[in-house]
């Protein structure tokens, strides 16, 4: 009988089924509060290692509060130029382009890179997203891969240059040392790793497929993986379709190098916001000197596999910010730290939330 297999909805539904969903449900919870405990920990920790000190500073909690306009202006442009990156993908590979569609696939992707261990949650949401809104299948996958890749690339570059010429800005930074230079060596390779997989799957496909063979059967025999060869698989299927977008995005020259260009002004919008925060607590450091120092921070917190790289981050600033007053320490990297990583949670949630509300409009008005 139908009615039987049909109760409330549901058709066909097993208990193992259930059990499977209660069981999702609960793990997603866990890790909820998980993150948000590593997040109340990790400031906790920065606060006592700030106040607990003996010495009192000279000017407590001075702050010049004009330096935390441009600071936010940049917040803006780093929000504005990602955007903008999915916009002129959106108006290539689609016939319904908006702003707000660019915006809402961009902090969709920073809110999922965010809460997830190693940064890997954005880019397949994003497709997900994109899918969902009607965008192609082939157009869904290509567009995230393509944005992931630029900001990659550029990131790289910048690293490059700053090992290579960074040293005289450096030199003046009283947490500066060979040891943060090397984790920036270590970071940088890491974070170079799937950029350069998937340039070998465009170019070299069989020795790319190769490299990844040897890795995940290494890390079975290791124990680390549990199951090898349906990772194995995975993986490969993942790389093939990110190589197909590459050579669709790369046919397009022009579109391409608009990508860098947009990415290379979100990246330096988002190593100058730390400049303006420290300008506002009185640090004597140059423009020049924080950028460079931003970028061997990012470099050497980037295989730290903590959601937004939690904790890392927060020890790293407190590097950087080594020159100020006490007291000061910490809430300069609670400013830093909420207009690069707090904020997108902030605006991630707000989306959501905002999404369930239209929907739930739309619902009541298609059944008004």
């Amino acid at each position: 009988m139908n009615d039987e297999k049909t109760v409330n909805g549901l058709s066909d539904v097993s208990d193992d089924d259930i059990i499977k969903k209660l069981i999702s449900k609960k793990r997603k919870r866990i890790l909820i509060i998980l993150f948000v405990m590593l997040n109340i920990a990790t400031i906790a920790a920065a606060a006592y290692v700030d106040f607990a000190k003996d010495i009192l500073p000279d000017v407590p909690y001075s702050i010049d509060i004009r330096y935390l306009f441009p600071a936010v202006w940049c917040l803006a442009v780093l929000i504005a130029s990602e955007s903008m990156n999915y916009y002129v993908m959106l108006r290539r590979f689609s016939s319904s382009a908006s702003v707000r569609t660019a915006f809402e696939v961009m902090a969709l992707g920073r809110y999922y890179n965010n809460i997830t261990p190693t940064g890997a949650g954005g880019q397949p949401f994003q497709m997900y997203y994109l899918r969902k809104i009607g965008i192609s299948a082939g157009a869904s996958a290509a567009m995230p891969v393509a944005g992931f890749l630029a900001m990659q690339i550029v990131f790289i570059a910048l690293a490059i240059t700053v090992f290579i010429f960074g040293t005289p800005f450096l030199a003046g930074i009283a947490g500066y040392s060979i040891a943060v230079m090397i984790s920036a060596y270590i970071g940088i390779v890491f974070y170079a790793a799937v950029p350069t997989l998937i340039l070998m799957f465009v170019i070299f496909p069989k020795a790319a497929k190769g490299i990844v063979r040897f890795v995940i059967t290494l890390l079975g025999k290791l124990r680390i993986v549990k199951k090898p060869g349906d990772m194995l698989g995975k993986a490969i299927g993942v790389f093939t379709e990110y190589r197909d977008s590459v050579v669709a995005i790369c046919k397009m020259k022009t579109l391409f190098f608009t990508l860098l260009g947009f990415s290379l002004v979100c990246h330096i919008a988002m190593c100058s916001i730390p400049f303006f925060v420290l300008k506002a607590f009185g640090s004597p450091l140059s423009y020049l000197s924080v950028v460079a120092m931003m970028v061997l921070i990012y470099c050497a917190i980037t295989y730290i596999p903590t959601p937004g790289n939690s904790g890392a981050a927060e020890i790293s600033f407190f590097v950087l910010l080594a020159s100020l007053n006490h007291g000061n320490l910490f809430w300069a990297m609670m400013i830093w730290r909420f207009l690069t990583y707090y904020v997108f949670l902030l605006i991630g949630g707000c989306l959501f939330a905002f999404k369930a509300v239209e929907k739930r409009l739309g619902r009541q008005q298609g059944t008004g």
